[in-house]
């Protein structure tokens, strides 16, 4: 191991998030942290520290591990960042799409909720369904059957 290696090279592929996180305070590791994951840590400790006023000595552990699992799944691709409009209308169509599957509200109720017509929900719920298919395998070959909504 070279100086400024916090792990081997052989270890890289055999990383596990645990022994990361416990080297997350060591100054040589946080002074090697730039730019952007810096950044999003910095942020996710604020929001935390929002959030969460009454944890704030378990906030800049949990913004780093969420930043690291950030990216070990996203590592090493290029990634859009949606702001403004774009990410308030995701996070709402998230939203609606986890009402809908796990809370079984009905999409009258979720137009009365977010102000939308009943058809938005319906285009809304189909988009997020064909979303979350495409993340998941297609086991039973459903994939060219067309969404069937409540």
């Amino acid at each position: 191991m070279s100086n400024g290696e916090l792990f081997d090279s052989g270890e890289l592929d055999k990383l596990e998030p645990g022994k990361v996180l416990a080297h997350m305070n060591d100054a040589i590791l946080l002074a090697r942290w730039e730019g952007t994951l810096t950044e999003m840590a910095g942020i996710a400790e604020s929001k935390l520290r929002e959030v969460l006023p009454d944890k704030p000595d378990q906030v800049p552990a949990i913004a780093r591990a969420v930043v690291y699992a950030i990216c070990e799944t996203m590592g090493g691709a290029v990634v859009y960042i949606p702001r403004g409009n774009v990410l308030r209308r995701a996070v709402r169509d998230m939203e609606i799409f986890r009402e809908w599957r796990e809370k079984n509200t009905r999409p009258d109720e979720l137009g009365r909720k977010f102000d939308l017509s009943s058809q938005a929900i319906y285009d809304i719920i189909a988009r997020q369904r064909e979303l979350h298919r495409r993340q998941e395998p297609d086991l039973f070959g459903y994939e060219n059957t067309p969404p069937r909504l409540h």
